[in-house]
């Protein structure tokens, strides 16, 4: 029984394409009111639209979230549906609290006591924030 449901898990998380897993984000990404081609960047960044990516620190999914940050959020992360809006919900929750996409997306990687700490991008941030603007300008030129 175990291994049945274990190859059913197996078999959806390798279903899903880098092109459903774009497609999904977009259809979300619109239905919760986001600009898509801001998501498509973060997921991009953090596991190249892989549901199965999985990082040092515990983080999983297409948008590499800690587990107890999806759950707190009400998701399953490791849905893959449920993991895309985990990841919609949370950027807007840090863009409503900070007000700029820049201080956002840097919330998103350090978290946003560090952002708060810092009142600005934190130096270890600033990476990750210009590799996501470089990706967004790149999917807002494809007319998304």
């Amino acid at each position: 029984m175990l291994f049945s449901v274990f190859m059913l898990f197996f078999a959806q998380v390798h279903a899903a394409t880098a092109d459903g897993v774009k497609q999904a984000i977009i259809k979300h990404s619109i239905a919760m009111g986001v600009e898509p081609a801001i998501m498509l960047s973060i997921a991009k960044t953090e596991s190249g639209f892989r549901q199965e990516a999985r990082g040092a620190s515990g983080t999983i999914g297409v948008f590499q979230l800690m587990p107890a940050t999806a759950k707190n959020m009400g998701y399953n992360p490791y849905n893959l549906e449920e993991n895309i809006k985990a990841g919609i919900t949370y950027y807007k929750s840090m863009y409503k609290t900070f007000g700029s996409m820049e201080l956002a997306i840097a919330a998103y990687n350090s978290g946003p006591v560090a952002v708060k700490r810092c009142n600005g991008i934190p130096k270890h941030s600033q990476g990750f924030v210009n590799k996501i603007l470089a990706d967004y300008r790149y999917f807002k030129s494809q007319k998304i």
